[in-house]
């Protein structure tokens, strides 16, 4: 069995990650309607459920065939309610690793959760599925996500100028990229 087609599940305080399911439709469409949510995302908001059950569909279970996990559902075990993802969604063409992506829902914001969960991820993607290196990038403008990236010890490696498609709009920016090595992740483990 390939290790992306059995993802280990993760519970840190009252939380969850475990993969995605087409179930999961009606409470990603909850937060993904939500412009705030999605305005430094390539998606959204989504305008009904079938986008979310779509996207779903389409973007997450096809990973499985690029030999990638299908994504992690983040849950709030108290309500019993997906509030978020947390992916490996890209495969570099040269380097034994991933590109991550994640998003959570508005009223989740400011409480160091996606930082714990990335941190979870990482930690997957270097012992469960053995990466030498993972990658996330964020658009400058995007100070929360900087944020919990650089709490997670990843390094700037490139900024370079960038246009995201929106439905509506144009977003004119810069993109930056991160990367954490197996060697730096577990250096700064024993440190």
């Amino acid at each position: 069995m390939k290790p992306y087609k059995k993802m280990p599940v993760i519970t840190f305080d009252h939380f969850q990650l475990r993969t995605i399911t087409k179930k999961d439709y009606k409470d990603m469409f909850d937060y993904g309607k939500d412009e705030e949510v999605t305005s430094f995302l390539s998606w959204g908001p989504f305008t009904s459920p079938v986008e979310a059950k779509q996207a779903i569909k389409t973007i997450f279970y096809p990973r499985i065939h690029k030999s990638l996990p299908r994504g992690y559902a983040i849950i709030d075990l108290e309500k019993h309610k997906m509030i978020g993802t947390i992916d490996f969604h890209t495969k570099p063409k040269d380097k034994n690793g991933a590109e991550v992506g994640y998003v959570i829902a508005k009223s989740y914001w400011g409480q160091g959760l996606m930082t714990k969960a990335l941190s979870h991820l990482v930690d997957v993607g270097f012992n469960h599925l053995g990466y030498d290196v993972i990658y996330v990038r964020h658009l400058s403008k995007n100070i929360a996500s900087q944020k919990v990236i650089l709490k997670n010890k990843f390094k700037l490696i490139k900024s370079e100028p960038t246009i995201l498609e929106k439905k509506h709009e144009q977003i004119s920016d810069f993109m930056l990229t991160y990367e954490l090595t197996k060697e730096k992740y577990h250096a700064n483990q024993q440190s």
